[in-house]
């Protein structure tokens, strides 16, 4: 916890220890005015220490958001009934692997200036987890998913002409100068797209996709899925209006396509993303395949009742786009064995409530290391 005081002789305390929470869970972040002093006429705004970005403000009794960072739209709250005591506890509800981190709270007035920072520290649940998500099992050595990961290649029918789809249909990438193809109605025309050649109308599914090239930090290419009848020719509104739902990476800046777009703070880029889609629950969401950490989850996605395909969008010469297969070449740890290749990362869990976040962070308890297992096809 870091203090500041102005001549004013404003000052903001924090805790003076990492707050712990779970993924899932509600938290408190506590901080309040030293002296005690009334905080209800003061411009209070917590930010994320990292990037810089508002995560709640309120000023003069109101709750401004027109500088909230969209991942924490709905979820925080500033609790107004220590303000008249100099209280600053920041709520946030439904916590997400990403909320952690460090938070600064600032507190401005016309003659002061203060700020404490605090930490937050969301971990993962611990071995109840298989008690709480009925499609997780547990083994002697880890957590094993039960969700397969599904067999997805890409559809040289609707690649645009500047893309060349591998032979196997596992891989894409672009050249500068288009091929000679039929313009047939399912072929993308304008943006430089590719669908994936299976269909999803019901259930749960997830499928790797990895970008490689040699200037992947200056990229541009976008991976997510959408409508089967999305348009083909033309100009695309990449937007879950125009029936897409994906993340984009642009200017060394990763983004939701939402409309308008949400920028993600995560480093480092993550590079194999886990697609996982739920026709059930309408959701569909991204986890960064090295780590387990949450990308970005669309809710409430309107499917319409059409089927849903992968869909790609490379834009950059320099790198390709690869369907990765999940199967590891070792033993899983959840059999007893272990793996340590890079291409068997750590697979999400899609429970009947929709995505749920599984990352890779040890914990113990009764001499038993919870690790998440790979994915078997």
């Amino acid at each position: 916890t870091t203090l500041f005081l102005t001549p004013a002789q404003l000052g903001v305390v924090g805790p003076g220890h990492p707050v712990t929470a779970t993924v899932g869970q509600d938290v408190v972040l506590p901080c309040h005015l030293f002296p005690q002093h009334d905080a209800r006429s003061l411009d209070v705004r917590w930010m994320r220490d990292h990037i810089s970005e508002t995560v709640h403000h309120y000023r003069n009794g109101e709750d401004l958001y027109g500088e909230q960072m969209q991942a924490y739209a709905g979820r925080t709250e500033l609790s107004r009934d220590g303000l008249s005591a100099g209280r600053l506890d920041l709520r946030i509800t439904g916590l997400r692997p990403s909320d952690d981190g460090r938070y600064i709270c600032i507190v401005k007035d016309a003659d002061a200036y203060a700020e404490a920072i605090v930490e937050l520290e969301v971990s993962a649940p611990g071995p109840e987890l298989g008690k709480a998500c009925p499609g997780l099992s547990s083994a002697p050595d880890g957590l094993a998913p039960s969700v397969p990961a599904v067999k997805v290649t890409l559809d040289p029918d609707t690649a645009h002409p500047l893309l060349v789809v591998s032979p196997d249909n596992k891989s894409v990438r672009r050249q500068t100068e288009p091929q000679q193809v039929p313009d047939t109605p399912e072929r993308f025309d304008s943006w430089c797209c590719v669908l994936g050649h299976e269909e999803f109308r019901e259930g749960r599914h997830c499928w790797l996709v990895e970008v490689e090239g040699e200037q992947i930090k200056d990229s541009w290419w976008a991976v997510g899925v959408a409508r089967a009848s999305l348009k083909r020719k033309g100009w695309i509104n990449a937007s879950p209006k125009e029936g897409i739902w994906a993340v984009r990476y642009y200017e060394r800046q990763l983004m939701s396509l939402t409309w308008p777009h949400t920028y993600l703070s995560l480093s480092p880029i993550p590079t194999r993303i886990w697609v996982c889609l739920d026709c059930t629950q309408q959701q569909v969401s991204f986890i960064d395949a090295d780590n387990g950490v949450e990308i970005f989850t669309f809710t409430a996605a309107s499917f319409n009742g059409e089927s849903i395909r992968p869909w790609f969008w490379l834009v950059s010469n320099s790198l390709q786009l690869f369907l990765r297969d999940s199967n590891p070449q070792t033993p899983s740890p959840a059999l007893g064995g272990s793996c340590s290749s890079p291409d068997t990362p750590a697979s999400p869990l899609l429970d009947p409530a929709g995505a749920e976040v599984l990352y890779r962070k040890m914990q113990s308890g009764s001499g038993i290391s919870w690790v998440l297992s790979f994915m078997r096809l």
